[in-house]
């Protein structure tokens, strides 16, 4: 049986977008992890929990939340996981339906791998698992069928996730595939186009990394 939270969103320190907190419904329970905090409280989002390793240098962080009556989970600087690995064992305590990170993406490519591993930690519990900012979305699925909605983005691309895929079948897109295997180090089925507004994934062994994108405009 799943929790009273339909989503919980984790929002981290990485980068963020312009527009990226708008991902944040009404509805959704937020967890800020150390440096996602400063994004929310920023954009006048008041997170239901805080935590990371705040340091001396942020006490100014932790009062101001506190003083929103915000609970603050205080880790110590050294320890065996990262601040972000700690919020999705808080998010998964809740038995939501889905966890989105926000601001998983970085200047440090270890924390960014990190985190896409940690959407294997949420899929493998039963819940859905979804990386996102305002260029791209990352979703890992299992066997089973998907429906993959375009929304705004342009590109659809599939990248097999400890090894090879087998029985894939697309369709909705530009270029589908029928009872395909899906090899890890395949560049396959990279930049797939939307025929209409969604299509369908399927498959019948392994895991795919669905990801949806769009170009950065300037």
């Amino acid at each position: 049986m799943k929790g009273k939270d339909s989503r919980v969103v984790i929002a981290t320190g990485g980068q963020w977008g312009p527009d990226d907190h708008a991902l944040i419904a009404k509805d959704d329970f937020v967890i800020g992890v150390d440096g996602g905090n400063d994004e929310l409280l920023q954009r006048n989002i008041t997170p239901h929990l805080a935590v990371g390793d705040f340091d001396t240098a942020q006490l100014e962080r932790v009062e101001a939340l506190r003083s929103l009556g915000v609970p603050v989970e205080q880790l110590p600087r050294d320890k065996d996981v990262t601040d972000t690995d700690y919020a999705v064992t808080k998010a998964l305590q809740r038995q939501p339906k889905e966890v989105l990170l926000l601001g998983a993406w970085g200047t440090r490519w270890d924390h960014t791998l990190a985190n896409v591993n940690l959407l294997e930690r949420i899929e493998r519990a039963g819940v859905r698992g979804v990386m996102q900012n305002y260029l791209n979305r990352m979703e890992l699925v299992g066997p089973g069928q998907h429906v993959v909605r375009r929304q705004h983005y342009h590109y659809m691309s599939m990248i097999a996730w400890q090894g090879a895929v087998k029985g894939i079948h697309l369709s909705g897109f530009r270029f589908p595939l029928v009872d395909a295997t899906l090899e890890r180090m395949s560049s396959l089925a990279i930049s797939n186009e939307w025929i209409g507004e969604s299509g369908t994934v399927k498959l019948r062994e392994g895991k795919l990394l669905i990801i949806q994108s769009r170009d950065l405009v300037c």
